[in-house]
């Protein structure tokens, strides 16, 4: 019985707290360049427009495994960004699960835009609750039946903070942030398991190459480490006529990923991105794609201050 108890703890303890290795306590999405609020605060009113996203992600799309759905990890993200003058805002709302492990990510971000050099530097920061959730009824014991093993779902709550700089020029971008600095931790309904969400450091940039009159080349990048393991994926992407785009990215020893895009509407208001992993490494305990649907809403930036009379003469006193 000891044994047992013993083993199932274990258990449940990797299953909690290794979530995919490196950098995958937080879920990652392929198209990167895109989702630049999800990794970076200071990314908050960056391009001068209001911008609302959702993302949806399958990792490992069809993978089964001991858990009774299935096991693969999915992620849905919402995000929101208003430039207010020399300031951004920003807000995304997350929702992550694999196997029977969940978590909820809500965070709110602000920036600082400062003019530097033809461009701005920006520094931001954001804070929010982390939520975990553990759902026992999902796991299965090696002995049916043990009244030592939890059932029911046990969740908890923290607090949590990160803070980002981004320089921004015409031509391009680089963004450097440490995300989770509170390294909040989560027992989830046992004594003998206690572990932190490991700060995760982020380096982002992105180049900007015109070709001619019709066609932009963006070469991409991001490195992502706990200082301990890195994750480095880079590649490029190419946009025609400012409305159809398509581009490549290589995620190191894990993925090849091809991923397209299309402007849905004339002021370019509307965009849908999609992202396909084929995964080279670890197939043989992963399935061998994964797929991503981000759509893209843009508005004109907010104007602030005082409006303009407009007088006429039926209304002039």
């Amino acid at each position: 019985m000891i044994q047992r108890f013993k083993t199932f703890y274990t258990v449940a303890a990797l299953l909690t707290f290794s979530h995919w290795t490196l950098g995958q306590q937080a879920p990652q999405f392929s198209l990167f360049s895109l989702n630049q609020l999800y990794y970076n605060p200071a990314a908050a009113g960056a391009d001068g427009v209001s911008q609302l996203q959702i993302t949806h992600r399958a990792q490992y799309a069809g993978y089964q495994s001991t858990f009774d759905p299935g096991g693969a990890p999915s992620s849905q993200l919402l995000t929101a960004s208003v430039p207010l003058k020399n300031f951004g805002i920003g807000f995304y709302a997350l929702n992550d699960r694999i196997g029977a492990l969940s978590s909820q990510d809500i965070q709110l971000s602000a920036a600082y835009r400062i003019p530097l050099n033809e461009g701005n530097l920006s520094v931001g920061a954001r804070a929010g609750l982390l939520r975990k959730a553990l759902d026992y009824n999902q796991l299965r014991p090696y002995e049916p039946g043990d009244d030592i093993i939890p059932t029911g779902v046990a969740a908890q709550m923290n607090p949590d903070v990160s803070v980002g700089l981004r320089y921004e020029r015409d031509s391009y971008y680089v963004g450097l942030s440490a995300n989770h600095l509170l390294r909040p931790k989560y027992q989830l309904g046992t004594e003998s398991a206690t572990n932190p969400q490991l700060t995760t450091y982020y380096l982002n940039a992105g180049l900007l190459i015109e070709i001619g009159y019709l066609l932009e080349v963006r070469p991409i990048a991001l490195v992502k480490t706990d200082l301990k393991e890195f994750s480095v994926e880079g590649g490029a992407t190419a946009t025609y006529n400012q409305r159809y785009w398509m581009g490549a990215t290589y995620r190191h020893q894990e993925a090849a990923i091809v991923m397209a895009g299309i402007h849905l509407m004339a002021d370019q208001s509307l965009r849908l991105a999609g992202a396909y992993d084929i995964i080279v490494g670890g197939t043989s305990v992963k399935s061998p794609s994964s797929y991503e649907i981000l759509l893209t809403y843009v508005l004109p930036a907010p104007k602030l201050g005082k409006k303009t009379i407009v007088r006429t003469p039926r209304f002039r006193f």
